[in-house]
């Protein structure tokens, strides 16, 4: 097999939100599309047969996760991360959001303190606070084009914390915790007796030489007083089908987790497409992973080296992992709005803000680099121009 990623495949008028949903995001709706965390790039063809099959039948009623379903997902972490996951362990729900929602619902309290690492996705802080809670930052370290995690903070801060929303990967640093960092990280969790979620949707998205350790994997300690959240919608641009798979192995947690879940939120069962989609992705996706990986490294060297050469005032921070790196424009000298206003209306380009991400992220924008290399190649080409006109 053959992917030919660099395919171009119009994406407007499908209701998604890259395009769809520029101008509610950005004001117009001509900008290139470097934002929101999803691939522009086609599923495995298996999925698609997977759906088109399901979709043959024309009643979509309630819905039952059929035998296999979660053994597939146990196959894939098992081959992919070493990790033993056990059926019994996995909840569903429609994303690692919703998955995070039920986990604050269920183990704290209203007032409680719940710590993060920011600069981190920005919805962690929204959904802590709308729930109640309060947002405590262990803010990474920026040195040198690296982030690393400012430990002595985070043992101050884990003393006032009743929950650890972990990002591991991280986004938007790319950082892939190694070993040493994540037992330092268990270790001061567990003197203060924090539950840990875990957040490791990217978790697939990992570059050679690094490697994914699943936190539950780090200690008898970890696994009982942490939840998993995974999913198959960054490995397989499945983002729409709303799949998400929670692990919890420590049954004292996922009793109480599993209850609120499905007689609270009622959000315990996946839709009719969804389910053989996923299930196709883990069971079948294997080759269109493997290329997708080494697609997205390539777009990674292009766009490192492209800047170094052309726009040497942007840096690319490079990525252990993830789609969706950060790009360090602190060299321009510009204020966080007038870096969004420049990359906006100079380069004509839809980006993520890096202050939209919390302490720690001004100065950066994040963009996406799954998606045709022609597309990283304008963006290069208009910012050399934008730059080019500051001087």
């Amino acid at each position: 097999m053959k992917i030919n990623f660099d395919q171009a495949i119009e994406r407007k008028h499908t209701n998604c939100s890259k395009y769809d949903g520029m101008t509610a995001s950005f004001g117009r709706n001509d900008l290139l599309p470097l934002w929101i965390a999803d691939m522009d790039f086609p599923v495995p063809e298996e999925v698609s047969a997977a759906i088109a099959k399901r979709a043959e039948h024309p009643v979509y009623g309630y819905n039952i996760f059929p035998e296999g379903y979660f053994e597939a997902f146990a196959a894939w972490e098992k081959k992919h991360h070493d990790w033993d996951v056990k059926k019994e362990w996995v909840c569903h729900t429609p994303g690692v959001l919703t998955a995070l929602s039920n986990a604050i619902l269920t183990f704290t309290e209203k007032g409680d303190n719940i710590l993060i690492q920011p600069p981190v996705y920005f919805p962690f802080s929204s959904t802590i606070e709308a729930l109640g809670r309060k947002v405590i930052n262990n803010q990474l370290i920026y040195r040198d084009g690296y982030f690393t995690m400012d430990f002595d903070d985070l043992e101050e801060k884990a003393k006032q914390a009743k929950m650890f929303v972990f990002c591991s990967p991280h986004n938007p640093s790319g950082r892939v915790w190694k070993k040493e960092e994540l037992d330092r990280v268990e270790a001061i969790c567990r003197k203060n007796d924090l539950l840990v979620f875990s957040d490791e949707i990217h978790s697939d998205i990992v570059y050679q030489p690094h490697k994914h350790i699943v936190f539950a994997q780090l200690s008898d300690w970890s696994r009982d007083h942490c939840i998993v959240a995974m999913a198959p919608s960054k490995t397989f641009n499945i983002a729409g089908l709303e799949m998400s798979h929670i692990s919890i192995p420590n049954e004292a947690l996922r009793t109480p987790y599993q209850y609120l879940l499905r007689y609270g939120l009622h959000v315990a069962n996946a839709n009719s497409c969804g389910i053989p989609a996923a299930q196709a992705a883990y069971e079948h996706g294997e080759e269109w992973y493997q290329e997708l990986l080494a697609y997205l490294q390539a777009n990674i060297d292009y766009l490192d080296a492209a800047l170094k050469e052309q726009v040497p005032q942007v840096k690319l921070v490079r990525p252990e992992s993830t789609y969706i790196p950060l790009l360090d424009m602190s060299a321009l000298g510009m204020t966080n709005d007038e870096m969004k206003a420049f990359v906006i209306n100079e380069v004509g380009a839809a980006l993520n803000a890096g202050s939209t991400f919390g302490p720690g992220g001004e100065k950066f924008m994040r963009i996406n680099v799954a998606t045709q290399r022609v597309h990283l190649e304008t963006f290069v080409a208009r910012l050399k121009e934008a730059v080019g006109r500051l001087q």
